[in-house]
């Protein structure tokens, strides 16, 4: 329960870290790859589980790999939850 709350958690700083950057740094846009925000969000969200040291797919025993693969694997988790709590909040306003 808490890990998926710290994924929550993990994915809402990184949403507002990516909002803050394609507001205030102009550069951003102009290069190819991280002009859309998806992209953006998902390499702000991977480095955000690389500096927080968190293991979001450890927590279920799937992280047993390497390294790197625990990282970008935990940072794509924390997109999907993020998302989809995203798309849940949306459909619940709506109503």
């Amino acid at each position: 329960m808490y890990t998926l709350a710290l994924a929550i958690l993990i994915g809402f700083v990184a949403a507002q870290v990516t909002n803050i950057a394609v507001d205030n740094v102009p550069v951003l846009n102009k290069i190819p790859v991280l002009n859309k925000e998806g992209n953006m969000f998902t390499l702000v969200a991977v480095l955000m589980v690389w500096l927080t040291d968190t293991s979001i797919l450890g927590a279920y025993g799937i992280g047993n790999g390497d390294q790197w693969v625990d990282v970008v694997g935990s940072g794509l988790a924390v997109v999907g939850v993020t998302t989809a709590v995203d798309a849940i909040i949306r459909y619940l306003e709506s109503k």
